[in-house]
């Protein structure tokens, strides 16, 4: 070997030792790297695999309430006062929805203004939710049923629609103040909702299971832990039609007068079932959102006011059963005062007076001097009567009638014969609406006094009654015979006394008392020109059915007297009493002989049976089906018992069909129960009997659709 080669070759072992060296290196880092990999991956899947499986399992791991069905709130009829019914809430998930624009060959902004129109929307507020980082938003709550297929005719991918309970009041505003509204949560606020709560919102439910990225749950991992219990049903005792007439007299007392405020009750006289209830803080239960909470008092049961003359009735009726007078004890009134210690208490008519006069007349005539005389005569007898008897008809205490926040009143400060005096007259005293209309009822019914009650029946969700509340006998507060002689004491009221514009059309005799009560003013004063006007009316007199209460706080137009109540008393009392056929008061009667002709057109041949029975028409009935067609036309001035010829012809309907009937003519209670029995909705504005109808009678139309009625004189 050459030197050159030699020296070449000794040149090159080094390089050949410092590659080595590097590979060496490079497998020991390797071999390090993968080590610790391997030692890494043992310590996830055997040291640390259990508990990562639970962290991840946790993750994706998910609890829900399943929301339970609240109960339903019907009227006495069953119909539906308040209901849960399904809505649907829009979420998007943002970055999924950007993802699959290009689907749509569409941008965002494009996307945003799509959006928006359909669930009307701002574009700007939905693009801005859109270019969120987020997997959840909300995009809108409670979205209706046309804005849902709007969205699904997109075929936007990221939109998404979660359903959820909502509560709905199918009347709106019928008896919204007593049935009041939940909140959001679910919890009834104000009313019945209110009071009911526990009986109508059910237990929720409870459901596990797995959900994915979009935080959905994946179908096989879902579990029912607990399943939801529906709420009860509240059936009332209150009728959706005589509801209809109270708040329709409320609404014109609200236009004609102005009042603070003003309620109106009927009841049924001898059960204490309460038929309506309705006063000027009604509201539509579904707008609840934007409510004024002055508005949440229910009136009639958790409000106070000084009854003033009404409370006569009261006065008279123990009196007569204590037997310190009889309706035919004379009193004198010389003056119009009557001096009690150092206070004087002037009548009504003061500087007048009324002079020599019978209780009969007094309680008539409202006398105060008279009726402050009978309450020192009780209190001669005994102290204590008088305060006894306002506890026995219930005053100073709730009637317990399950209103939440129910008033219990205010009973006289002392024992002096101040005290009997004024309270014998309605001052000094404060009572609830329930209570005076309770007390009156009791005083005709025979003296017995029935709790009030406005719940007839608890059903659980398959309509089996778990509860039934029937007419309950609290107390027998005075005798029959008393009963019988304040009866005849507010007939008097009614045929000669202060109740004379209160007397009832069609013949009808009744019962009644007017009250004028003045306000207390800020310094504790009895105001010269605020006044709580009532009047409390019983019919019919021969054999009493219902006790209606009007009650006008403050009117600011339409006069200072009791008889500013009495049209809006004689309406609900006359249409109730129609309502409930306890009168021959249907249709347009003219005099004792004389009718206008109805138009029967679109009737079936039972309902011309039936109305022209009680208006006193006699029909031959030609054909089968429905009316078609009249001998004798209508809005024409007939005689009573005349004889009228009407054809009927079969007409096909299906199922879900009905026929417009005629019901120009008719006063409101009598048109109600015919649209019921077309299965029609019946809509009205107005007073007196029904001059318009906006369909057409004997038009064909699908059930349940809306028929406009307009009533005038």
């Amino acid at each position: 070997m050459d030197n050159k080669n030699l020296k070449n070759k000794l040149k090159k072992m080094p390089i050949g030792k410092a590659e080595n060296r590097r590979i060496k290196i490079f497998l020991t880092v390797s071999g390090l790297i993968f080590f610790v990999v391997i030692l890494r991956l043992f310590q996830i899947q055997v040291v640390l695999g259990n508990s990562l499986r639970q962290e991840s399992y946790s993750m994706r791991r998910d609890e829900s309430e399943i929301i339970a069905e609240r109960g339903s709130i019907l009227d006495t009829n069953g119909i539906e006062l308040a209901v849960d019914a399904s809505v649907y809430s829009l979420w998007i998930d943002p970055s999924y929805l950007r993802q699959n624009l290009y689907n749509k060959e569409i941008v965002k902004e494009e996307a945003a203004d799509l959006i928006g129109k359909a669930i009307d929307l701002q574009t700007d507020f939905v693009l801005r939710k859109i270019e969120l980082n987020s997997g959840f938003v909300w995009l809108k709550k409670e979205v209706s049923f046309d804005e849902v297929e709007r969205i699904k005719n997109l075929e936007i991918t990221g939109l998404y629609f979660q359903e959820e309970g909502s509560r709905y009041y199918p009347d709106h505003a019928v008896g919204g103040n007593l049935i009041g509204f939940v909140n959001k949560t679910g919890v009834g606020v104000t009313g019945l909702e209110a009071s009911y709560n526990d009986i109508l919102q059910g237990q929720n439910g409870l459901l596990k299971g797995e959900k994915d990225g979009q935080n959905n749950y994946i179908a096989d991992t879902l579990k029912t832990i607990k399943q939801a219990l529906p709420g009860n049903t509240i059936v009332l005792t209150l009728d959706q039609k005589a509801q209809y007439i109270a708040e329709r007299e409320i609404a014109n007392i609200k236009r004609d007068l102005n009042p603070v405020s003003a309620s109106i009750m009927v009841m049924e006289t001898k059960t204490g079932a309460i038929v309506a209830s309705a006063n000027t803080n009604n509201y539509d239960s579904n707008e609840y959102r934007n409510l004024d909470i002055n508005l949440y008092r229910t009136l009639e049961y958790q409000d106070m006011y000084e009854p003033g003359s009404t409370m006569k009735v009261i006065t008279a009726a123990a009196a007569i059963n204590e037997g310190v007078v009889n309706e035919n004890s004379i009193f004198y009134d010389n003056t119009g005062t009557r001096k009690v210690g150092t206070n004087t208490i002037k009548c009504w008519v003061y500087p007048s007076y009324h002079g020599k006069q019978t209780l009969t007349q007094a309680v008539a005539n409202s006398c105060n001097p008279a009726l402050v005389d009978v309450s020192l005569l009780l209190k001669k007898k005994n102290p204590d009567l008088w305060f006894d008897y306002l506890k026995e008809f219930g005053f100073g205490s709730k009637t317990e009638i399950g209103f939440t926040g129910e008033a219990k009143g205010i009973l006289p400060a002392g024992n002096g014969d101040i005290y009997h005096a004024t309270s014998a007259i309605g001052q000094g005293i404060a009572v609830t609406p329930i209570q005076m209309i309770s007390a009156v009822s009791a005083v005709v019914n025979d003296g017995q006094k029935m709790k009030p009650y406005l719940i007839k029946e608890i059903k659980d969700s398959d309509g089996n009654i778990i509860k039934s509340f029937e007419p309950t006998i609290e107390n027998q507060v005075v005798s029959k015979d008393t009963s019988e002689a304040v009866q005849r004491i507010l007939k008097a009221v009614v045929d000669s006394g202060t109740g004379k514009k209160f007397k009832l059309n069609n013949n009808i005799e009744s019962m009644g008392k007017t009250g004028t009560a003045q306000k207390v003013n800020s310094l504790g004063k009895y105001s010269v020109n605020k006044y709580v006007l009532s009047y409390v009316g019983i019919a019919p007199y021969s054999n009493p059915k219902y006790t209606v209460f009007v009650i006008i706080d403050e009117p600011n137009k339409g006069g200072q007297s009791s008889s500013t109540v009495a049209p809006y008393y004689k309406a609900v009392m006359e249409d109730i009493l129609a309502l409930y056929s306890v009168s021959d008061s249907v249709g347009s009667n003219i005099g004792y002989n004389k009718i206008i002709m109805p138009d029967f057109t679109g009737f079936s041949i039972e309902e011309a049976e039936k109305l022209g029975q009680n208006l006193g028409i006699k029909l031959e009935i030609n054909g089968n089906g429905f009316i078609v067609n009249q001998s004798i036309v209508k809005n024409k001035l007939i005689d009573k018992d005349m004889k009228v010829i009407i054809t009927a012809k079969e007409i096909k309907l299906n199922d879900n069909q009905t026929i417009i009937p005629a019901l120009t003519g008719l006063r409101l209670p009598d048109a109600l129960k015919i649209a019921e029995n077309a299965s029609v909705k019946l809509s009205f504005t107005g007073t007196g009997i029904i001059i318009e109808q906006s369909l057409s009678p004997g038009a064909i139309v699908l059930k349940e659709s809306k028929l406009d009625v307009k009533l005038g004189d």
